[in-house]
């Protein structure tokens, strides 16, 4: 089964937060390392969003898919009502 890539990026995502964690309270001083872990961060939160609108649009799709499905039925059943031929 393939991973997300959310949870292929959470070790890094936890250590820049660690990282920062660490910054703010002053036991870190690498203003270079702090950038970076904030846009480990950002990336992180766009991956997010992405995977969130990917589960919505499959789910918008397979709903639509149902209903296509649904309306092929009722049409074929219509239609075969149709071709009946009538006894005289």
């Amino acid at each position: 089964m393939k991973k997300k890539d959310s949870e292929l990026f959470k070790p890094l995502v936890d250590t820049a937060e660690k990282y920062l964690r660490d910054y703010c309270d002053g036991r870190q001083v690498n203003d270079a390392k702090a950038k970076i872990a904030l846009r480990v961060l950002s990336v992180y939160r766009q991956i997010l969003k992405v995977e969130k609108e990917r589960e919505q649009i499959k789910s918008e799709w397979q709903k639509l898919i149902a209903g296509m499905a649904e309306m092929k039925k009722i049409t074929a059943g219509k239609a075969k009502k149709k071709s009946k031929p009538r006894p005289s």
